[in-house]
C-alpha cells in the first residue's frame, strides 16, 4: 500500500497523489467488459490505465514491468476502506506544499530503491 505523487497520478485523481494497493494479478476477478490506455511512466515503463467503459469508473492499473500486480485505487473501496495503511510515498519530489502527507511516512524522490518499476 502506498501514496504517489507522480504528475500523472495528479492528473488521474485530480488531488496531489494517488492511494494505491498493490494485488496480485491471481488475486482479482471481473465481470465484464473493461476499457484502457497506456501511456510511457517516468521509468520508460508502459503505463496502462483499465476503467469500466460505462460509467468510468478506474479499475486497475498495471505497468509493463511488474506484470503480475495490479495497482487498484483506494477510492474504488469509498466507504469500505478503513484497512487502507500506506507505507510509502513515491514521486515525493513532484508533491505539492499544499497536499498534506503524513509526515512519518518514507518518501522516495522517484520509484522506492531496488524495486521493480
Amino acid at each position: 500500500m502506498l501514496m504517489c505523487s507522480c504528475f500523472d497520478c495528479q492528473r488521474a485523481t485530480g488531488s496531489g497523489h494517488s492511494s494505491v494497493a498493490l494485488v496480485p494479478v491471481a488475486a482479482l476477478s471481473s465481470d465484464g467488459a473493461s476499457k484502457s490506455f497506456d501511456r510511457p511512466s517516468d521509468s520508460g515503463a508502459t503505463f496502462t490505465r483499465h476503467f469500466c467503459p460505462q460509467c468510468g469508473t478506474p479499475l486497475y492499473g498495471q505497468s509493463s514491468r511488474a506484470p503480475d500486480i495490479r495497482m487498484i485505487s483506494v477510492g474504488f473501496f469509498a466507504g469500505q476502506n478503513d484497512w487502507f495503511a500506506p507505507n510509502q510515498l513515491i514521486f515525493a519530489r513532484s508533491q505539492q506544499a499544499w497536499d498534506l502527507v503524513a509526515d512519518h511516512l518514507p518518501r522516495h524522490d522517484t520509484y522506492r530503491e531496488n524495486q521493480p518499476r
